[in-house]
């Protein structure tokens, strides 16, 4: 209330296990805590099931989002473009797919689209070797890896306008 901001974006981790009464939690407290201020959120490991694929039916009643979309806001006369790269299934590592294929291609359609544009792709998983691992706390096996990684990592080296978060 005391603040002036547009909205909020979280890259993920909203629960700890993916379930309904969880998301209900998070739904309850956006609600209450921000009333006037939209939050947008995309999916983070800990908010898909272990043993299947979180689907935007699962989510959407309670983020009011899919987990993968577009926002665009004009702030002092400037269009800011935001996309949010939801997961899709807890796999991480070198084997990973924590993305839908599908998914991955919309982000470079829409990376096409605003090239001229300041874009913010909000997703929950970072690159290792530009993030770092700080006293190495997380195993290789703890994030993006293998295919979808490369294709990620040439999305972020082409689209120079885009700041990753």
């Amino acid at each position: 209330n005391n603040e002036s901001v547009n909205m909020t974006c979280i890259c993920g981790d909203i629960t700890q296990g993916g379930r309904p009464a969880q998301f209900a939690i998070y739904r309850d407290i956006v609600a209450d805590k921000s009333p006037n201020t939209p939050v947008y959120t995309t999916t983070g490991n800990h908010d898909c099931p272990s043993s299947s694929d979180i689907l935007d039916t699962d989510w959407e009643p309670y983020t009011g989002n899919p987990k993968t979309f577009e926002i665009i806001k004009t702030v002092n006369g400037k269009e800011l473009i935001f996309l949010f790269l939801g997961m899709s299934r807890y796999s991480l590592g070198e084997g990973g797919v924590p993305y839908l294929n599908d998914d991955i291609d919309w982000l470079e359609e829409k990376l096409e689209t605003y090239r001229n544009k300041r874009v913010f792709v909000i997703t929950h998983l970072f690159f290792p070797e530009k993030a770092g691992n700080f006293k190495k706390i997380y195993p290789n096996t703890n994030w993006l890896g293998g295919a979808q990684l490369t294709r990620l990592l040439s999305l972020n080296e082409r689209y120079l306008n885009s700041i990753w978060l």
